[in-house]
């Protein structure tokens, strides 16, 4: 077992079900609306906590109606680096939910993107064996993975999202080369080096200095990739199927795919049981409404010792 922190937005998730997305300029009837702590950083380091882990969660929330209900929704996780903001509104997401699982989203970020890294005591990153940032604002991001400069044996993660890989490799790379394991999806995938084949693309993802990397792919499964150390262009791999499951709704299926890889990383586990562990808490969250209600507490945790 390790120490971690988790670094990224807490946010209020309202979550809208709708039978069909509307097209533009048209309208249609939400059939149920809830309102459910959220934010993918959050999402982690919850689902951690819920298993036992001493987690840290470093995040900042506003000052409005919302701000007790997300401080009380992070369970144990420990806030002690959590900063609370004047004059700013907590993060929020819209996410809009169709009658097969699909979703969009709409994020407002909030105080999120105004956590102040230097406020954190210079020894608190020398103590963390994990560091996991999940779509954080990039530069608050650099300033985090410096912390590698000062704690050699720190292992960073890194998932983030489909909001930063939109803008492309360039402003990713310098972080991707300090990169020890990384979550993307296909679509994410794509977005960082273009339409490749998969094995070229990550390939292409390992030379950039990306160490271990996930897949995940939906439906088909999700797949674990590893550069050979000492070589620019061999790579070991393993591929699972997903598990025959009704989706209902996908909102924090991403999240608790990287709570059972880092749980599983924390354990020293062999990368097939990791990988399967990621896709096992996956599955589990797909099958109810919100990212947090499926992720599983610590007398459940025999799922993941499978």
């Amino acid at each position: 077992m390790g120490k971690i922190a988790v670094h990224g937005f807490v946010n209020t998730d309202i979550i809208c079900q709708v039978d069909a997305f509307a097209e533009v300029d048209q309208e249609t009837e939400v059939s149920n609306l809830q309102f459910l702590p959220g934010g993918s950083a959050a999402n982690v380091a919850v689902g951690l906590s819920r298993l036992g882990e001493e987690v840290y969660f470093l995040g900042a929330v506003g000052q409005h109606a919302y701000t007790s209900f997300l401080l009380d929704s992070m369970e144990k996780v420990r806030l002690d680096h959590i900063q609370i903001v004047d004059d700013v509104s907590s993060g929020m997401v819209m996410v809009l939910v169709d009658q097969e699982g699909l979703r969009t989203m709409y994020t407002y970020p909030g105080a999120n993107v105004q956590y102040e890294v230097n406020r954190i005591p210079e020894d608190f990153c020398q103590e963390l064996d994990f560091l996991h940032l999940s779509s954080p604002h990039l530069p608050i991001a650099d300033q985090l993975f410096a912390w590698k400069e000062r704690n050699p044996r720190l292992r960073i993660s890194f998932d983030p999202s489909s909001l930063l890989t939109k803008k492309g490799l360039k402003p990713l790379e310098p972080l991707l080369s300090r990169t020890d394991i990384l979550f993307v999806n296909r679509s994410e995938l794509q977005d960082l080096v273009g339409d490749q084949e998969l094995e070229d693309a990550l390939q292409d993802l390992h030379r950039r200095g990306a160490k271990e990397i996930f897949v995940k792919m939906g439906g088909e499964g999700a797949l674990y990739s590893s550069a050979v150390s000492g070589t620019d262009s061999a790579r070991t791999s393993i591929f699972l199927p997903s598990l025959p499951v009704k989706a209902v709704d996908s909102t924090g299926s991403g999240d608790a795919f990287a709570v059972g890889v880092l749980y599983g990383f924390l354990r020293g586990w062999e990368k097939e049981k990791i990988l399967r562990a990621g896709i096992t808490l996956g599955a589990r969250v797909v099958q109810q409404v919100g990212a947090r209600t499926g992720l599983p507490h610590a007398w459940e945790g025999e799922v993941l010792e499978k």
